[in-house]
């Protein structure tokens, strides 16, 4: 009986871990000592993602009465990404991602040799994209991602012509693939459901991306709500992508602070801003966050956990 009762003991953790699933996050209130800067901004587009994405414009932050303003860069990187509909993230991370970026040159670089020693005649016809122009291909259907590579500049889409005349469909792209991945990137024609022959990428999916730069995981949050249905109306062999961007959204976000799900019954008067507003309350427990256009609520502070399995 003795030795059961150590086996259980033992076991307990890897049974509470079995119990949780990865890909979904709840926020559960609980006392919150402190708060930074990056955590108000990160509650801003957690709640944000209900209000279509506009621009915050100028913001007010405050936490227990106190204004409190960005000391680092990358509070000012996300504050400049929430101040614009379409920030061009190509440069706004620039220099975070330079390494990849440079390599991806050279890659491309190597691939075009390659391609016009068979005697074939290639462009690169699009590598960054803004996000205005993303949306736009989404719109038509001739994109299915919300995020792109393009946006980081780390893809680029290759055309082939013959007799100066773009080749839309050609055996001629698997044979490109073939070159591409032996040169190390990653080839559309691979992708499950919406295959791109002409595509290439520094990164096999948006989770390598985000583990390699977890500081991306902000621009990803942003549609967090998409991902989630994705996943769960999905087809298992068609949406491992989707998964283990989750996996790896939440694996950052877990013990982070929360803006709970539930409004709260105002504990105070909200303040009059025309400017998108978070203020805190950690004697209290709350957070108040107001976009740019629409209403302010109040929230019970939390921290992220993995949500049990359903």
């Amino acid at each position: 009986m003795r030795y059961f009762l150590v086996f259980c003991v033992l076991s307990l953790p890897l049974i509470t871990k079995a119990q949780l699933d990865s890909t979904y996050l709840i926020c559960r209130a609980q006392p919150i000592e402190s708060i930074g800067f990056r955590d108000l901004l990160a509650m801003y587009r957690q709640r944000d993602t209900l209000r279509n994405h506009r621009a915050s414009g100028r913001m007010q932050l405050r936490v227990n009465g106190q204004e409190i303003n960005p000391t680092d860069t990358i509070s000012n990187l996300y504050l400049a990404s929430l101040d614009a509909d379409f920030p061009a993230l190509d440069s706004l991370y620039a220099a975070y991602l330079l390494p990849d970026v440079v390599a991806f040159a050279a890659q491309k670089d190597s691939l075009l040799q390659h391609i016009r020693a068979k005697g074939w005649s290639m462009r690169y016809v699009q590598a960054i994209r803004n996000l205005k122009r993303q949306q736009q291909l989404n719109a038509t259907g001739r994109s299915q991602v919300l995020l792109s590579f393009h946006n980081f500049n780390l893809a680029a889409d290759v055309g082939l012509y013959f007799r100066g005349r773009y080749l839309r469909r050609s055996s001629r792209y698997a044979q490109l693939g073939q070159e591409a991945k032996s040169l190390g990137f990653f080839w559309g024609g691979d992708f499950v459901g919406f295959p791109d022959p002409g595509h290439i990428q520094r990164f096999q999916n948006s989770a390598a991306l985000i583990q390699k730069y977890p500081l991306l995981a902000f621009e990803f949050e942003k549609y967090r709500d998409h991902y989630q249905r994705i996943y769960a109306t999905g087809r298992p062999e068609n949406v491992q992508d989707t998964k283990q961007l989750l996996v790896a959204l939440n694996s950052l976000k877990v013990g982070r602070i929360c803006a709970c799900s539930f409004a709260l019954i105002p504990p105070q008067h909200p303040p009059l801003s025309d400017s998108a507003y978070v203020a805190a309350d950690t004697r209290a427990g709350w957070v108040y966050v107001q976009p740019s256009a629409g209403n302010g609520y109040y929230y019970a502070l939390g921290r992220w956990e993995l949500a049990p399995k359903k």
